[in-house]
């Protein structure tokens, strides 16, 4: 499912770069505008195992100078890791805030931009045990939290069907390598 849904978005997102001429936008970005945004991120970096979720994230943006924006992104992300006597599952969930400079000016279609930002992950792991002698011997289920800080840094760009709907992809460290979704205009 996860090959179905990256291979329809990367076709999406080619034929709106090979068609621009039917593309009504009124503007890549500008100081009052507002964004939300959703998608999923492949790459993510710190999980263990292999992943059960990949990176789900949501983001608001909204612009507060003529090529500045600020805003705000949550995510969530799960893994698990098999070994001989029980399974470790593992939760990630982000919050973090963020900055981008717009570079392009007058494009009507396209939203290229670049950003900083800060972040914080909140990690929980538990262990359920396959041999019953374990689970009696540890006390059933075992679990542990953490969090930590991290910076981000991305590099994306936005293409406009619409003047409310575009295409979004992000390069970055953050919430996964390579981030791909949809955003909103209000």
């Amino acid at each position: 499912m996860k090959r179905s849904t990256l291979c329809l978005l990367c076709i999406l997102l080619t034929v709106a770069l090979v068609i621009p001429g039917t593309v009504l936008a009124q503007s890549g970005f500008n100081q009052k505008d507002k964004l939300i945004s959703a998608g999923l991120g492949l790459g993510m970096y710190g999980v263990y195992g292999s992943s059960s979720v990949p990176p789900i994230f949501a983001m608001y943006e909204m612009g507060v100078a003529e090529k500045i924006s600020v805003g705000g992104l949550v995510a969530y992300s799960g893994s698990s890791d098999e070994f001989g006597f029980g399974k470790w599952s593992y939760t990630y969930i982000v919050v973090s805030a963020r900055g981008s400079y717009h570079f392009l000016e007058g494009q009507k279609n396209f939203d290229a931009y670049a950003g900083a930002g800060l972040g914080y992950d909140i990690v929980s792991s538990s262990v359920s045990w396959k041999d019953p002698t374990y689970q009696n011997l540890y006390g059933g289920r075992y679990s542990a939290g953490a969090g930590y800080f991290f910076f981000d840094v991305h590099v994306g760009g936005r293409y406009y069907f619409s003047p409310h709907f575009a295409a979004m992809a992000e390069l970055g460290y953050g919430v996964g390598f390579f981030r791909i979704g949809v955003t909103y205009k209000l």
